[in-house]
């Protein structure tokens, strides 16, 4: 988190999220509803190459503090691995990904978690179940409970 003083007392705040997940579980989606924008660019499926970087700013009174996120969404392709972990530099936290219908994005998590550890150290990190408004369910609420669980004593963060 990097923290500037302005000249008319706001200070001015910025925090780097990344947003990890396989592909396709709806992780640019959730960039882009968080972003306000034009959804109507995310017709079918279009992988993220590499990175793509969101942000958004927030004033937050009574202070005032300027908050931006910067919002890093990584692409899910195996193919992209090797370069995908110079982008976790710096965090301050992480959005963990897994698409509700899809089980094998559930059980991928235990990879994506060990990378991002392994780059990161300990972050506060936040799972996040996409794609339940779909019929098809292959991994319960119960067993994301757990493993939120399990993120949480890996960090030692709640």
């Amino acid at each position: 988190m990097t923290t500037v003083k302005l000249a008319h007392s706001m200070e001015k705040i910025s925090v780097k999220i990344v947003i990890c997940g396989d592909y396709a579980v709806g992780k640019t989606t959730f960039v882009y509803s968080f972003l306000d924008e034009d959804k109507s660019l995310l017709k079918g499926y279009k992988p993220t190459i590499g990175v793509d970087i969101g942000r958004k700013s927030f004033v937050i009174e009574p202070l005032p503090y300027n908050v931006i996120f910067q919002l890093w969404d990584l692409s899910g392709q195996q193919s992209f691995k090797t370069v995908r972990k110079q982008f976790y530099n710096r965090s301050d936290g992480a959005i963990l990904v897994f698409d509700v219908g899809r089980r094998v994005s559930f059980d991928n998590l235990n990879t994506w978690l060990s990378e991002m550890i392994e780059q990161t150290g300990r972050i506060p990190i936040v799972l996040v179940a996409n794609k339940i408004d779909l019929d098809s369910r292959e991994v319960s609420s119960q067993e994301a409970k757990a493993f939120a669980k399990e993120i949480a004593k890996l960090t030692g963060l709640d």
